[in-house]
Order: C-alpha cells, then sequence, then structure tokens
C-alpha cells in the first residue's frame, strides 16, 4: 500500500462515502474508488460493505483506521520537527566556485538552499580557481570550490574528484576528433590558456606540462566567458574538462580530442580558511555541496576519472 491509498481510505471512512469524500479531498470519485480497490486487493480484504446510508466500515476497516491515523499523526509530526530543523540554519553564506563546478551543482545547490533552507542567504561567486582562492586567503567567501590549490598552512583542502582535460574548439584547429592528441601536437596548435591567477595555482596536476603550455599559449586569460568567445571566433583551442568540452560540442558544435602522452589531468578540492570561525549554515553548505557532487559523479551528470571522497 501507498500513502495516496491510504489517504484515500480515510476520507472515505471519515465522510461515510466515496461521493462525499471525493468533494472534500477536492477529487474526482473514479480516483479514490481506484485507490480503494487497490488498497484492498493489497490487503485481501473488503474494507467497506455498501448500506443505505453509504459506506459502512469492516472491522478490518475500523482496525487499519486506527492504524491510518496513527501513521498520519506520525507523519505530521516529522514534518514540523524537519520544517523547525531546516528553519533553525540561519545565516549568510559565501562560496566561490570553480565554473565547471557551478555548470554541475551551482543551480541545484541554490534550488536546495531556497526550498529547503530559506533562513539562509547564499552567496555563489563563480571565478577561475585562483581569483576563488585569493577570495578565501582575504576572508570574502567561506568555502571555496577550487582546482589544485596552493599548499598554505591556512587553507584546509579535501579533494574530491580527479578529472582528465581534452582540447575543445573548431574541427579545423582541433583535427580528428576520433584521434587521441600528443601534447607534442598540441603544442604547435593555436591555443587559449586560462593564467594560474593571484596565488600561482596551477590549473593542472603536473607543473612541469603547465610551464611549457604557458610559454606556447597563443592567448592567455583569466576570464571564462572569454575563452568561450575565443573558441566560437576560432582563435584557438582550449585545455578544458570533458564536461566542459561537451557543452560546447553542443551548443557550439565544436569538437575535442583526449589528450595523451602524457594525459592531463587536474584536482578539484573543497577549501575552507583555516583561521575562519564556521557556523551551523556554512557546516550545512559544505556538507549539502560534497552530497550533490557525489550525486553529481554517481549519476554521470559530472564525468570524471575518479570520486577521490
Amino acid at each position: 500500500m501507498n500513502l495516496k491509498q491510504l489517504q484515500s481510505f480515510v476520507a472515505i471512512y471519515e465522510a461515510g462515502g466515496i461521493s462525499r469524500a471525493a468533494e472534500q479531498e477536492r477529487s474526482a470519485p473514479s480516483v479514490l474508488s481506484h485507490h480503494l480497490a487497490n488498497l484492498e486487493a493489497r490487503v485481501q480484504c473488503a474494507l467497506f460493505v455498501r448500506s443505505r446510508h453509504g459506506l459502512k466500515p469492516t472491522p478490518q476497516g475500523d482496525r487499519l483506521y486506527e492504524h491510518a491515523k496513527h501513521v498520519f499523526a506520525i507523519l505530521s509530526t516529522a514534518k514540523t520537527e524537519l520544517l523547525q530543523w531546516q528553519q533553525s540554519y540561519e545565516g549568510t553564506v559565501a562560496i566561490g566556485m570553480a565554473y565547471t563546478s557551478v555548470e554541475m551543482i551551482g543551480k541545484d545547490l541554490m534550488e536546495m538552499v531556497i526550498k529547503e533552507y530559506p533562513g539562509i542567504d547564499l552567496t555563489i561567486s563563480e571565478t577561475v580557481s585562483g581569483s576563488t582562492l585569493q577570495q578565501l586567503f582575504d576572508a570574502k567567501i567561506d568555502l571555496a570550490l577550487a582546482y589544485n590549490p596552493t599548499q598554505d598552512a591556512v587553507i584546509r583542502s579535501m579533494p574530491l574528484i580527479e578529472e582528465r582535460m581534452v582540447f575543445v574548439g573548431k574541427a579545423e584547429i582541433v583535427g580528428d576528433p576520433t584521434l587521441p592528441l600528443p601534447v607534442e601536437e598540441l603544442l604547435r596548435l593555436p591555443f587559449i590558456l586560462l593564467r594560474k591567477g593571484v596565488t600561482g595555482r596551477s590549473i593542472m596536476d603536473n607543473p612541469s606540462l603547465q610551464k611549457s603550455l604557458e610559454q606556447h599559449a597563443t592567448i592567455a586569460t583569466d576570464n571564462v566567458s572569454a575563452v568561450h568567445i575565443f573558441l566560437r571566433e576560432g582563435f584557438g583551442g582550449a585545455i578544458a574538462t570533458l564536461p566542459y568540452a561537451l557543452k560546447r560540442v553542443h551548443d557550439s558544435g565544436l569538437v575535442y580530442r583526449e589528450i595523451i602522452e602524457p594525459e592531463v589531468r587536474r584536482t578539484l578540492y573543497l577549501c575552507e580558511h583555516v583561521d575562519m570561525a564556521s557556523n551551523q549554515a556554512i557546516d550545512l553548505i559544505k556538507e549539502r555541496v560534497l552530497f550533490l557532487v557525489r550525486q553529481a559523479v554517481l549519476n554521470g551528470k559530472w564525468e570524471c576519472e575518479r570520486l577521490l571522497f
């Protein structure tokens, strides 16, 4: 049995008939009849008998009604407690997120806070990871989802996922998308590179490869929107995560190739400032972020090499 069937049964029991119950529930009599029939089939006994005055409950119907009222009382108490618990979270929380993080979980995080935790004022700041980390250093944000943070005693970092990066752009620049792209060949192509940012953060896990790419880049920028424009205009390709590449392929008709010799990877971390006081609201957002990242990876929305927590 399910709650809809049980709710229909209680309405019929208290109204003394299907038509009166349907009026009170603002539902069609056929819907309540269907729920009642399914419920009786499920419990394998009649719950009502017809009389001149409507429907009269059987002894089994009387017994089920007592259980049903108890079930709905428990559910009402649980709902009240959950609402009070959710509303107890209050305060302002600011989180900086790298572009891919916003794409993958930003909407779900904001929607969850609006619907379930109205007492929390959440601000999401989308920047390249270097700028995001600088905001964390400057105590302008409470949490950061950033790639490859520098090792610093004041930053606590938790690795979340490892992503393999690809080369995306127009077909005439990228080449045959069915073939992998060796780094040696990539360095001879025009490409756009996101700068490391003010914290000196590497955008990939291999520092020596990062340095070589910086030396050969056709265009360097710290603006993700600029990368979108330059790709669309055909100024070069870009080294990006697979989720980013798939979106550009879908929206802009670009192509991508897997990078090899060596593979290019980067790691996403959840970062917080060790000297900043946490609170219940910040801890909740941190827990929700971890939940959403894991969920996005496990359901295939966020394609990555490894989940690290």
